[in-house]
């Protein structure tokens, strides 16, 4: 090869110039593009149309199940409250019968609360009645223990003048002093029914008196105080 070979740049290729679009080439892709959009439209159509028969389906469904146009959210809240007002009304009636449980008790204890009224008013009149026949017992014994003491004096008074106007005219008084020491213990006694009662063994036995008759006058009337006396503490211990 010559140096002129060598040196010399090899010849430039240019790419031919594209020729310009045809117009029947632009109508075909204008109307591509206009049947891709169609479908897309179409196939979008028919989603929404899809979508709104599952919507109104769905709410066939919940109508039938919740009983109206409620939501499911609302039906959930209304069986909450549903469940509410049952456990509500199961209270209200245990409630119920612990008040009627509560009346019954208070009758009771009102009917033995007057029971115990009656017996304490029917013991209080008895209370009453047996003190009253005590008092009126006691004021009887102090009346029949005064008219007996009187009596008693009176008696013993007219038995000494009796004794002092016999040893005056002479004659004997002994015997007459002796009945009235055998019937004086008798007469002592407030009460004969009660002191036989009381003391049904302690008379004192009257037997034969010997001697003057001012020392049997003198041992009569010391007999008859001591026994007297005896006999009335006792009766009223009895009493």
């Amino acid at each position: 090869m010559t140096d002129n070979t060598r040196g010399a740049e090899p010849p430039s290729v240019e790419p031919p110039n594209p020729e310009p679009p045809s117009a029947g080439t632009e109508v075909t892709r204008t109307a591509a593009a206009n049947e891709a959009t169609t479908g897309a439209n179409e196939a979008t159509t028919e989603t929404s149309e899809a979508d709104d028969r599952i919507e109104a389906r769905l709410s066939a469904v919940e109508r039938a199940v919740t009983g109206s146009d409620a939501r499911p959210a609302d039906a959930a809240a209304g069986a909450e409250a549903t469940a509410e007002r049952e456990r509500l009304e199961s209270r209200l009636d245990d409630l119920e019968e612990r008040v009627a449980e509560l009346e019954a008790a208070t009758q009771a204890i009102r009917g033995y609360a007057g029971a115990v009224r009656a017996v304490n008013r029917e013991v209080e009149r008895r209370a009453d009645l047996a003190l009253a026949r005590a008092t009126e017992a006691g004021r009887e014994s102090g009346r029949d223990r005064g008219g007996n003491g009187a009596g008693r004096g009176a008696s013993d008074g007219a038995g000494r003048g009796a004794s002092g106007e016999t040893e005056r005219d002479g004659g004997s008084g002994a015997p007459d002093r002796g009945a009235r020491d055998r019937d004086g213990p008798d007469d002592a006694v407030p009460s004969e029914s009660a002191l036989d009662a009381a003391l049904p063994d302690d008379r004192p036995t009257s037997g034969q008196r010997t001697g003057d008759s001012e020392s049997a006058e003198e041992g009569g009337g010391g007999d008859d105080g001591a026994w007297a006396t005896d006999a009335l503490d006792r009766l009223r211990e009895s009493l």
